[in-house]
């Protein structure tokens, strides 16, 4: 098969497995993604929450004309972009001569937690392809758009900033001190449009230190947990490529090929073990594999010089093939088809049913609640819009005529801002339980290689706890206790 050939099938292989995935998921990542969502959708009657450091004011201005296309409409969006970063990636690698340059498609297209993340809302593809995107430019020698692109990281997760300051000291000890405030570019248009919607001049530094200020929800995790689990964030056989690339590259005394490429995976992985450890505990969210996945790409580079010396070696076309064959094949099993749909979580198809129960029992009440998935089902703002209407005190005061819907998991969350407690509601004068939703969900069942392959029976004891692995992290289990009060 001609390279040429190889690289049209592996970009129409990647395409149609996306369309596969795209195709079967009706709803969302299962973290962050249908809050991200909503605001997407809302933009504007949300514009002001859009300033803040959890929602990122880049992520929100990229997926709010999508959206405005439902659901489907951001996971192409974010899939289309996802196409292009490997584009580049495979153009970067062009750019260095390496043979077999074609495999970095598969090899970043199948790593599963990036093709996980890779049609959502979220943030950690468009921050992978700004990343990508700048090193290309560093070797096309477009200096000023290069600490422009990486500027932009910013906008999308903000502890990536530091690849732009890897260029500044670059360009730094190269004298070419003019173009050094060009690295500003990013938090300058985050400032000016934070300033903008807020009429704050300093609502911009206050929103920077949410994640510092936000309470600890979890214990730590250990320093070596994202190496641990590095190949089932990249991918066994991407691990394995990028151990022998870097080896190999060192053998042949070629690292400083590709020196920036490791310094910028490794920082990324030490930034987030960092943030993330027992000792430290620097932010509220931690431990989340997609947190690395950005530099996914980047290690995806770096891996794909270690095929082509494994490929480059064998002489035989037939075997060559063969084996070319089983390690994608390999790929997909260990990759995208280890990774679940996107498909709708209990909790969202309650809110569903709460929906229909209230258009079609109670048209004329409103939803009180501060489950962001009721927000999704009625199509309005998380914040509050025409039927839905946030749960605090002086909503449950001002509306007569209302559905109060009380969430187990939100009572005391330190993430709602004025809770209306379980005890409270119940206290108010004519207050009537009208329907209950309590249940156990095991969501792992939506990867295809879960619902095929994990079998119970002391005889498939080691197979289950493989899959169990690939699994863990990708999607999670449901356990709630919803309740419906009507209030006249």
């Amino acid at each position: 098969m001609e390279t040429k050939v190889r690289t049209y099938f592996f970009w129409s292989l990647l395409v149609v497995v996306q369309a596969v995935w795209i195709a079967n998921s009706d709803g969302f990542y299962f973290i962050d993604d249908s809050s991200h969502y909503n605001f997407n959708r809302h933009f504007i009657e949300q514009i002001g929450q859009s300033t803040g450091a959890w929602h990122r004011m880049g992520r929100v201005l990229l997926f709010a004309l999508p959206a405005q296309f439902g659901l489907k409409g951001v996971q192409i969006a974010s899939a289309i972009l996802f196409i292009i970063t490997i584009y580049f990636a495979y153009k970067i690698l062009r750019h260095k001569n390496v043979r077999y340059a074609e495999w970095v498609i598969p090899i970043i297209g199948f790593q599963p937690v990036l093709f996980n993340v890779s049609y959502t809302s979220l943030a950690e593809v468009p921050a992978g392809f700004l990343i990508v995107l700048a090193y290309y430019l560093y070797l096309k020698e477009k200096t000023e758009w290069v600490l422009v692109t990486a500027s932009l990281v910013f906008l999308f997760r903000t502890e990536y900033y530091y690849v732009a300051g890897l260029f500044v000291l670059i360009y730094a000890y190269q004298k070419k001190w003019k173009i050094l405030p060009y690295v500003l570019v990013g938090p300058l248009l985050w400032y000016l449009y934070s300033t903008f919607i807020t009429l704050n001049p300093i609502q911009f530094f206050y929103d920077m230190t949410l994640h510092s200020r936000l309470p600890k929800i979890d214990t730590g995790v250990d320093w070596y947990y994202y190496l641990l689990h590095s190949p089932k964030i990249y991918g066994f056989l991407q691990a394995i490529f990028f151990i022998t690339g870097t080896v190999i590259l060192a053998f042949k005394k070629q690292l400083k090929d590709y020196a920036l490429v490791l310094i910028i995976v490794f920082t990324g992985i030490f930034i987030q073990t960092l943030f993330a450890m027992k000792e430290l505990n620097l932010t509220c969210s931690i431990g989340q594999l997609r947190y690395i996945a950005v530099v996914g790409p980047m290690f995806g580079i770096v891996s794909a010089s270690g095929i082509s010396y494994l490929f480059g070696t064998i002489k035989n076309n037939a075997f060559r093939n063969t084996l070319m064959t089983i390690i994608l094949l390999a790929m997909f099993a260990l990759g995208p088809y280890a990774t679940p749909y996107h498909n709708k979580f209990a909790i969202e198809k309650v809110s569903d049913d709460i929906t229909e129960l209230a258009s079609k029992n109670y048209p004329e009440h409103k939803l009180l609640s501060n489950m962001h998935q009721l927000a999704n089902a009625t199509d309005e703002p998380q914040t509050g819009g025409e039927r839905f209407k946030i749960l605090n005190q002086t909503n449950v005061e001002k509306y007569n005529k209302s559905l109060i819907v009380w969430c187990s998991y939100l009572e005391g969350s330190p993430f709602v801002n004025e809770n209306v407690t379980l005890d409270e509601i119940n206290s108010i004068p004519n207050i009537k339980l009208v329907k209950e939703y309590k249940d156990t969900v095991n969501n792992c069942y939506s990867s295809p290689m879960y619902y095929k392959y994990r079998k119970e029976g002391d005889e498939f004891k080691s197979s289950r706890k493989f899959i169990d692995y690939l699994t863990a992290d990708q999607t999670t289990w449901e356990t709630f206790d919803i309740k419906v009060f009507l209030k006249e």
